[in-house]
């Protein structure tokens, strides 16, 4: 009797061996490129990943984080990643004008209020007048940020300095030190100094008009990704919208895994959360699409506006 169980078990083994392989074969690979993980919005597809829901959907999805704005918009370009995971918009747009191969799938976050600028406590600067003069931090060229700051320049008519600090743990030393007057940071990155003293909250993004409403970050995907794989892209955005409404539906759950991805305390992943609202995070539809050429215009990232077929062309949702 020995012989005939031994014999099964190879033949299971074998028949497991195999089925796993055709599994891995099956599966289809996703390259994402993702600016800033570590925020909310731009954690979610990690999150999804990390409960096993794209696997389920026969999805291997790899992420790639950046350091935002163009750096992910020339990630897709380059053809080594498919998505493109939450530039800023006036960054896409200039990149498409120039003949880049991306299109816009989606929206990724809507307005700005998520952005905030801060000065230290013991800083002179009490208001954004005061920041008439001064050096004011920003991530990268192309950025969300920088269009928050290009706006506001337009609105209130200030004469300040941009300047690209790079990442929130450079830009804090160097606002500590003096090297730029004003900070900015993302939740939950700076809360824990809000909330000891260290810092001061001089305003958020949302106070410049023109951002309000406006999707100013966007998906993107590569437009050789949704020729050959269009049906693999839908899907990518399908399991991820729901693996959102389960973040916003199991707060209690993802607000541990976003404490534990960006090692705070649970209290301050608590207060992050308070700056984004799940209709927000809508991938559809693209809100302000006018308003945010408009911008990139006014920012010299374009010289004129897109012609209809151009704006009819750049857009292709994946809902």
């Amino acid at each position: 009797m020995r012989k005939p169980i031994a014999a099964t078990i190879v033949l299971l083994s074998a028949y497991a061996g195999a089925t796993a392989a055709a599994q891995a074969q099956s599966m289809e690979k996703v390259n994402v490129a993702v600016s800033w993980v570590g925020l909310w919005d731009t954690s979610q597809p990690t999150f999804c990943k990390d409960r096993g829901e794209f696997a389920k959907a026969g999805l291997d999805v790899q992420i790639t984080p950046t350091r935002g704005g163009s750096e992910t918009v020339q990630a897709v370009i380059a053809g080594g990643m498919d998505i493109g995971y939450s530039p800023g918009t006036s960054a896409v747009i200039a990149a498409y004008v120039k003949g880049a191969p991306i299109k816009i799938v989606g929206s990724e976050f809507v307005g700005q209020n998520d952005t905030f600028f801060y000065v230290p406590a013991k800083s002179a600067i009490k208001t954004v007048e005061d920041m008439a003069g001064k050096k004011v931090a920003y991530p990268r060229p192309g950025g969300a940020t920088e269009a928050v700051l290009l706006g506001l320049k337009a609105e209130r008519k200030l004469d300040f300095t941009a300047v690209s600090t790079g990442g929130m743990d450079a830009t804090r030393t160097m606002t500590m030190t003096g090297q730029v007057d004003v900070g900015y940071s993302v939740p939950p990155s700076g809360l824990d100094a809000v909330a000891s003293g260290e810092i001061r909250v001089l305003f958020a993004g949302d106070i410049v008009e023109s951002q309000r409403g406006v999707s100013a970050r966007v998906n993107i995907a590569h437009t050789n990704f949704l020729k050959n794989r269009r049906d693999v892209a839908k899907k990518f955005f399908k399991v991820l919208d729901e693996c959102v409404d389960w973040a916003y539906q199991n707060k209690e759950k993802s607000i541990k895994m976003y404490a534990d991805l960006n090692k705070v305390t649970v209290p301050i992943a608590t207060e992050a959360l308070k700056f984004y609202g799940r209709d927000q995070l809508k991938f559809a539809p693209i809100k302000g699409f006018d308003a945010s050429i408009k911008g990139a215009i006014e920012a010299k990232f374009i010289d004129k506006d897109l012609t209809a077929e151009q704006k009819a062309d750049i857009i292709d949702l994946m809902n």
